[in-house]
C-alpha cells in the first residue's frame, strides 16, 4: 500500500503539530527529511531532530518516534513527528513528504489500515471514533467503557443472542433422536428476544443521536446581518467567510467551543432571502431542518436586515435568541432584541458567550440527570442502526417461515446470513468498510 502521510492535529496554531507517516519501509525512502538525513532509527525510541522543507532548508526542529511493523498502530511502519504548531511550516514537511513518494491520507485511513492488518475490529474503531466526537466527559466516560471493554457493545451482544440462536438449530438437528427436544415455541421465543433487544437499541439510538450531537446553537437570521461575523468572533477563528455579499454563506459550518461542561456547538447558516440560485436555496433548506433539532437558534439581525424569526422558523415557541448585530452603528429599538453586540468591536459578545456557557451546563447537567444510564448500550454509529433494521426483517421472516419450512432450510439461510453478522462486529475484511465507516473520521486518525 502506498505511503500516507497527514497531520495528526489541526493546522492551526498552537503549541504543538503532529504529523504521521505510515507504510512500509519507511526508511530510507524518508530520509532526507531531516537533517542530517537519518538511517533507520531504533524503534520505540525518542530522537531529538531537525526537519528540512523540499528545497533543503532546515525549517523546524522536534521530537521523532518511529514504530516497527508490525508492532505500531496501523500495522506498518509508523513514523510519528512532533513539532512547533505552526500550520505554514507543517504544510511544508507535509508537501515534501508527499515529494518523496508519500500521499495524503484520507479521513480515517489510519484506523482503516489499522484495521486492515487485524490491529483494531470495526466495533472497536467505531466506538473509538464516537469516543473522540463525544461532546461531554459523561458522553465520554460511557463510551470508554465501551471501548476499553468494560461492557460489550449491542452488536456484540446480539452477535452472541444469534450464535445461542443457531446453536438451539443445532441442537435440534443433531439430536432429534435424543432425549433433547428443542420446541418450536422455544425457538420462536429466541426470535422474539432478539427482536425485542433489536427494537430497544434502534430507538435508544435515536433518542440518543440527538443528545451526541450536543448542545447545539444555529445561528441564523436575514442576509448580511453579520451571522458570519458572530460566528468567528464567538469561536475566535476566522473559520466563516465574511463578506458585504449576500449570500456569501452557503452550507451549514461547525464550530466547536469546548467548556467546562461539555461543548457548544455552533452552527453558521445561510441567511434567509428570497434567491434563484440553487445552491443557496438548498443552503436555505438545511437551515430550517436544522432549526427543528437545535438547542437553540441565535436569530440575528442589524440595523440594515431586520426579519420575524417566525416568519421563517414557523410555530417554535422556545429556544429562540434574537440578537441585534452591529450595535455600534444603531442600537435595537425597545423589544427587538435579546442581546446587542457588534462583531466588529466585539461590544456585547462577552456577555453573549457567558449566556451560551450557562445554558450548555444546564443542558448537560439537565441530561445527566435525566438519562441516568439511558446513554448506557447504545449503538456507535448509523451503519450498526441500518444492520439492525436488516437483521430484524430477516428474523421477521424466518418466524413466519417456522410452520412452512423445514428446520434444515431455515438453519442454512440463518448461516448465510452469518457473513452480515460478521461484517457488523468487524470479524471480516470488505472493501466497502472505508466507503461506509472511516471517512467520517478524523483525518490523522
Amino acid at each position: 500500500m502506498d505511503p500516507i502521510v497527514s497531520a495528526a492535529t489541526r493546522l492551526i496554531s498552537q503549541p504543538v503539530g503532529i504529523i504521521r507517516l505510515s507504510g512500509n519501509g519507511l526508511f530510507p525512502k524518508f530520509s532526507t527529511l531531516m537533517v542530517p538525513p537519518m538511517e533507520e532509527p531504533d524503534p520505540r525510541r525518542v530522537y531529538r531532530i531537525q526537519v528540512r522543507d523540499i528545497d533543503g532548508q532546515t525549517i523546524d526542529d522536534g521530537l521523532l518516534l518511529y514504530f516497527k511493523s508490525p508492532h505500531s498502530l496501523t500495522g506498518e511502519d509508523v513514523l510519528e513527528l512532533q513539532l512547533h504548531g505552526n500550520p505554514h511550516s507543517l504544510r511544508k514537511i507535509i508537501s515534501h513528504a508527499i515529494c518523496l513518494g508519500a500521499r495524503q491520507a484520507r479521513p480515517g485511513e489510519f484506523l482503516y489500515r489499522a484495521y486492515l492488518h487485524h490491529k483494531i475490529s470495526l466495533l472497536k474503531a467505531e466506538s473509538l471514533n464516537k469516543l473522540i466526537q463525544a461532546p461531554s466527559f459523561e458522553h465520554y466516560r460511557s463510551q470508554f467503557q465501551e471501548y476499553s471493554g468494560q461492557k460489550e457493545s449491542p452488536i456484540e451482544i446480539l452477535r452472541d443472542q444469534w450464535m445461542d440462536l443457531i446453536g438451539l438449530f443445532y441442537v435440534a438437528l443433531d439430536h432429534s433422536d435424543d432425549d433433547i427436544v428443542i420446541e418450536k415455541e422455544m425457538i420462536v421465543q429466541r426470535i422474539q428476544d432478539i427482536l425485542d433487544s433489536i427494537r430497544l437499541y434502534r430507538k435508544a439510538y435515536m433518542r440518543a443521536k440527538k443528545r451526541w450531537r450536543g448542545f447545539s446553537v444555529l445561528i441564523t437570521g436575514p442576509v448580511n446581518s453579520g451571522k458570519s461575523s458572530l460566528f468567528n468572533r464567538l469561536l475566535g477563528d476566522s473559520r466563516a467567510l465574511v463578506s458585504d455579499i449576500p449570500g456569501t454563506t452557503r452550507d451549514l459550518l461547525e464550530g466547536r467551543i469546548s467548556s467546562e461542561y461539555g461543548d457548544i456547538i455552533l452552527l453558521d447558516s445561510a441567511g434567509f432571502r428570497k434567491t434563484g440560485d440553487d445552491i443557496e436555496k438548498q443552503g436555505i433548506r438545511r437551515a430550517i431542518k436544522e432549526s427543528k433539532d437545535v438547542s437553540l437558534i441565535l436569530w440575528v439581525n442589524s440595523p440594515e436586515m431586520n426579519t420575524n424569526p417566525e416568519i421563517v422558523i414557523g410555530k417554535r415557541k422556545s429556544g429562540i435568541l434574537r440578537v441585534w448585530n452591529k450595535c455600534d452603528l444603531r442600537p435595537a429599538g425597545i423589544g427587538q432584541a435579546d442581546f446587542e453586540v457588534s462583531s466588529r468591536t466585539r461590544k456585547g459578545i462577552s456577555r453573549l458567550y457567558h449566556f451560551l456557557e450557562e445554558k450548555a451546563r444546564s443542558y448537560y447537567q439537565e441530561e445527566s440527570e435525566e438519562e441516568g444510564n439511558l446513554m448506557e448500550g447504545v449503538l456507535s454509529s448509523h451503519r450498526q442502526y441500518l444492520f439492525l433494521d436488516r437483521l430484524a426483517k430477516h428474523l421477521v421472516s424466518l418466524k413466519d417461515s417456522l410452520e412452512n419450512r423445514s428446520w434444515e432450510i431455515l438453519l442454512h439461510d440463518l448461516e448465510r446470513y452469518n457473513q452480515e453478522i460478521q461484517l457488523a462486529s468487524g470479524l471480516v475484511t470488505h472493501q466497502m468498510i472505508y466507503d461506509r465507516v472511516f471517512q467520517s473520521f478524523c483525518i490523522g486518525k
